[in-house]
């Protein structure tokens, strides 16, 4: 019985081994989150490039490659030891609440209008973390 616990274990760790279960060192995993904060920085340019003449959809279309982006930067966020993402997460939320509140009924110069701050105060955390981390900036 012993020995097959024995090999089942091993079996599971070579396998973890060969699907790459292994942690990112610290400079891969904070070279991964400056590209991931990198990332967040271009759709919060796309969102800006948004005007008055662009519809609601097309906010919500931007408000979609941020949260990816944003997601993207909590998970790699999760591999660097000592680092804090709670300023841009509140202000990530405070962003998405705001859209999620817009009436159905609002124009996109409205729109723009009422969540302005709001993407502003991301933009201003994602600066700080970007910043807290060295990131090279392009």
């Amino acid at each position: 019985m012993k020995t097959w616990i024995y090999v089942i274990s091993v079996v599971l760790i070579l396998a973890c081994a060969a699907a790459g279960c292994t942690q990112p060192s610290e400079e891969e995993a904070e070279a991964q989150l400056c590209q991931d904060l990198e990332a967040l920085g271009v759709t919060l340019d796309n969102y800006e490039n948004i005007n008055v003449t662009s519809s609601v959809g097309e906010i919500e279309d931007a408000q979609d490659e941020v949260e990816t982006a944003m997601e993207n930067v909590r998970q790699s966020a999760a591999q660097v030891a000592d680092i804090r993402v709670d300023e841009l997460d509140a202000a990530y939320n405070d962003l998405d609440n705001s859209i999620q509140s817009l009436p159905e009924d609002v124009t996109a110069g409205e729109a723009l209008l009422t969540i302005r701050p709001e993407l502003q105060a991301v933009r201003a955390a994602r600066q700080n973390l970007t910043a807290e981390l060295n990131c090279p900036q392009s």
